[in-house]
């Protein structure tokens, strides 16, 4: 009877891992090992094993309430394992202990170490590739899993770290190479975490340019606005104040911001904003002392400053938190375009959500644009057809109103095109026209055959003719 091959009983007995014969397998792989040092099959058979034990420590992780920091010990003494058997990484055993490591729910500060000793040209041509569910839904590529949480942990390590800065240059090479050849899913998450390590590179300025565009994306999110603040602080303390600010004001969870408070003290203080300056001092303080957490020595210091002794305490932080804030929004729009427009109106959609209507001209053809009541008005009063100018972001398809400000010079309806002509109602008494321009059936049914009418009219796609046409979006003088 022929004896089986070291590699095939290795296999054999993994595979009976269930039954407990995994460390059985993982000793008799070593011991012919020694025998066959040479080897390539065994070796292969031995790593995965290791892939085994690493999906059984990361599934006893998922299961536990609170992950033993011995869990994280025993996969890296794993992953050395691994890298002391030399086995080529570009393989289906690597990327399959990549996809393991990396749904571990507790970040191992020993992975940036890992993809370097790994490298970044190690990765199959699979691994690039997203992945389609069960649930039908499209999820991130291998590599970008790995870049994104990378790069996150390379951020957090300790400035003292050994070789930190070839640590941040490698995580950021990993990003760059995801975005070069994977289909990205979540794009905003790796620049973000890209702009995080620039900084700590002292690249400030590339760093804004990639934070910025994602802060527009998670405008209520307090870590945002946070991460901006810390990015700015050193070029521009102005900025940074008022940026952190709006981060307290967006912080839901205290517990979260207690870092944004002991800064937002420091920043205020150097502006001389004493009373916002003691009264973040004392909430950084409290949600610690509340929790029973370590009282750092850097807000110790705050604590003990002449200003903040004889500063009195402040009865409604809000008010000055916003006045401080008010900025916010300007400085990450600073760069958007801006349009000369004109008020329409406010309804209610079919949703019983109420909308505002603006007209404006864009490359020389005049439209409509439509978005929500809320925080775009500011309880301000318009008539219909007033001048304003819209603040609009034109990074996506669909342009996204930001800010609207009523107009010193302009007249009522200079944006749209208007016309007084007689109205022609269709056969079927649905909708009609004034000359070229249609008359929806919510303005016809109001109208007669005939009647002559002023109207406020724009360009509109006709996405079944896939065709631009004049349409009316005001009849604001009905004449008999």
């Amino acid at each position: 009877m022929l004896q089986a091959h070291p590699n095939q009983e290795v296999n054999s007995l993994r595979k009976l891992g269930k039954l407990g014969k995994l460390e059985e397998a993982y000793t008799r792989g070593y011991e012919f090992l020694k025998e066959n040092p040479e080897d390539k099959y065994l070796v292969n058979a031995i790593g995965w094993v290791l892939y085994e034990k690493i999906k059984k420590l990361v599934s006893e992780a998922k299961q536990s309430k609170s992950v033993d920091n011995s869990l994280s010990t025993k996969i890296y003494n794993i992953l050395r394992e691994y890298a002391d058997l030399n086995i080529i990484c570009q393989d289906l055993l690597f990327s399959c202990l990549l996809h393991q490591v990396f749904q571990f729910p507790k970040e191992l500060r020993f992975l940036p170490k890992f993809m370097m000793w790994a490298d970044i040209h190690n990765f199959r041509k699979e691994d690039f590739e997203i992945q389609n569910g069960n649930d039908e839904k499209i999820y991130e590529s291998l590599v970008e899993k790995v870049a994104r949480k990378t790069a996150k942990v390379a951020h957090e390590l300790s400035s003292q770290e050994p070789n930190i800065k070839e640590i941040q240059e490698f995580s950021i090479a990993l990003i760059d190479l995801a975005f070069e050849k994977s289909k990205i899913q979540k794009p905003e998450w790796l620049n973000y975490h890209k702009a995080l390590l620039l900084q700590q590179l002292g690249r400030s300025k590339d760093s804004q340019e990639l934070l910025i565009p994602f802060v527009k994306q998670k405008r209520s999110e307090y870590w945002a606005w946070y991460a901006l603040a810390k990015v700015i602080e050193s070029s521009e303390p102005k900025l940074a104040l008022v940026l952190c600010a709006k981060a307290c004001l967006t912080c839901k969870d205290e517990n979260f911001g207690v870092n944004v408070f002991e800064d937002l003290s420091r920043l205020a203080s150097q502006q001389n904003e004493l009373a916002l300056a003691k009264w973040s001092a004392n909430q950084a303080f409290s949600i610690r002392n509340k929790n029973e957490w370590q009282i750092p020595q850097s807000l110790r210091n705050l604590l003990d400053t002449d200003w903040y002794i004889r500063t009195e305490n402040i009865t409604n932080p809000d008010n000055l938190l916003k006045n401080i804030a008010s900025d916010a929004e300007q400085i990450i729009w600073k760069n958007s375009s801006q349009y000369e427009a004109n008020y329409i109106e406010v309804f209610q959609n079919k949703n019983n959500k109420m909308m505002v209507k603006f007209g404006l001209t864009i490359k020389e053809r005049s439209q409509e644009i439509i978005c929500l009541t809320r925080k775009i008005l500011d309880n301000n009063e318009f008539i219909s057809g007033e001048p304003v100018t819209l603040t609009i972001d034109e990074s996506n398809e669909n342009l996204t109103i930001i800010a609207v400000e009523k107009r010193k010079t302009g007249e009522l309806f200079d944006s749209v095109i208007t016309k007084t002509g007689l109205f022609r109602l269709n056969k079927q008494g649905t909708f009609g026209f004034v000359d070229d321009i249609f008359v929806a059936p919510t303005f016809a049914s109001q109208l007669k055959n005939g009647q002559s009418i002023s109207l406020a009219a724009v360009n509109k796609l006709d996405k079944k003719k896939n065709q631009w046409g004049l349409s009316a979006i005001k009849i604001f003088d009905e004449l008999s």
